[in-house]
């Protein structure tokens, strides 16, 4: 986008310059990441309009794009399908833009369809993994030489950490020197996390029906495969059966398509009392600071935001060393352990809950 950033002469007209993001799912930390970024766009040149699923957190992804003078637009099913192609197709055919900013594979993918015909400029920030099993089965390799062809169409590959960017560089080896391929580190707005919430504390406890004793880890994100809340499941088991000297709780804050499962594997396990779900909330600093960690058992990550605002309210973080993860927490006193296991992940719970150096490190 810098390169648009310094001509004028890209807008059309001669006036603003036109910017059209396209996202499958505005969920979780690529609502943040949205939020985060776009507001130090200066809109008195520019022109935004955001084309997006309408999703369970459609509310609060409305309401922060109007904060930033975003105009949205909602993709609705078509014959019950997610027809984002469609959608950008239609939008296309109305309205011309300066520049296309696609968030994630799905949404690169649809608008590259539309933009082999009319091309923009089009770059794209990777959110996720490029999945194998995409690629899977008797025509996987036709599967593969497709979407390379159709993607060959982004003009910047844009990847939030180092850990990402390699993974899809080797995934799409044919691209490599076809397109532009940059990092550009996740960031936040430090602000919320940095303020003082002096009884979020004894509020958490209060909500969560527990005294002032017992150790609270918060579990914030989407319950999705990639997040590792199974292996957390498995290592308060494991935690459980060493009969801990400290009681604790899980706080897990979020939504998503796996939660019914997980509820259910912590009913079937015998855990509920171990732990308690709330929903999604668009402001956590408060419930953050709240918790005496957060831990995180990611099986894999972009370059997640959570950590930094996690670090930002001075709260320990127990977090497991897959790719992405291990990037955001490297020199910093993160308590980390292997992914996808359990037994590793209860041992850094414990540590994290009887030595008090850790959170001391943590306010540092």
């Amino acid at each position: 986008m810098g390169s648009v950033r310094g001509s004028q002469a890209a807008g059309a007209g001669g006036g603003k310059i036109r910017v059209l993001i396209v996202c499958m799912w505005p969920l979780g930390g690529i609502r943040t990441y949205l939020k985060y970024n776009y507001r130090y766009l200066p809109m008195e040149q520019f022109e935004v309009t955001l084309l997006a699923n309408p999703v369970i957190e459609r509310e609060a992804v409305q309401q922060d794009m109007e904060e930033l003078g975003i105009r949205v637009i909602w993709a609705p099913p078509v014959l019950k399908r997610d027809m984002l192609f469609w959608h950008v197709l239609k939008l296309r055919m109305r309205e011309t833009f300066d520049v296309i900013h696609s968030q994630g594979f799905i949404s690169a993918f649809s608008v590259a369809l539309v933009n082999r015909v009319l091309h923009t400029p089009h770059a794209m920030t990777m959110h996720g993994v490029l999945e194998e099993k995409r690629f899977a089965g008797r025509l996987g390799g036709l599967k593969r030489w497709i979407f390379e062809r159709v993607m060959g169409d982004v003009d910047v590959f844009v990847g939030v950490g180092r850990d990402i960017l390699g993974h899809v560089q080797e995934g799409l080896a044919a691209l490599r020197e076809k397109s532009r391929w940059v990092v550009i580190r996740n960031g936040i707005d430090p602000a919320p996390f940095v303020q003082d919430y002096p009884e979020a504390r004894e509020k958490v406890r209060r909500a969560m029906g527990v005294d002032g004793t017992t150790f609270v880890f918060g579990c914030f994100g989407r319950f999705m495969p990639e997040k590792g809340f199974p292996y957390l499941i498995d290592a308060v088991a494991c935690l459980r059966a060493g009969q801990p000297e400290r009681k604790f709780v899980v706080l897990a804050v979020g939504s998503g398509d796996y939660e019914r499962q997980y509820r259910e594997k912590v009913r079937e396990l015998g855990l509920e009392e171990f732990f308690r779900f709330q929903p999604f909330q668009p402001n956590v600093a408060e419930l953050m600071q709240g918790c005496d960690a957060v831990v995180m058992p990611s099986v894999w990550e972009a370059y997640p935001l959570l950590t930094s605002e996690v670090m930002c309210c001075g709260v320990p973080i127990v977090a497991t060393d897959c790719p992405g993860l291990r990037e955001a927490v490297e020199e910093t006193p993160s308590v980390v352990v292997p992914s996808k296991d359990a037994a590793a992940l209860a041992g850094g719970m414990k540590r994290v809950m009887g030595d008090e150096k850790i959170r001391a490190a943590a306010q540092a």
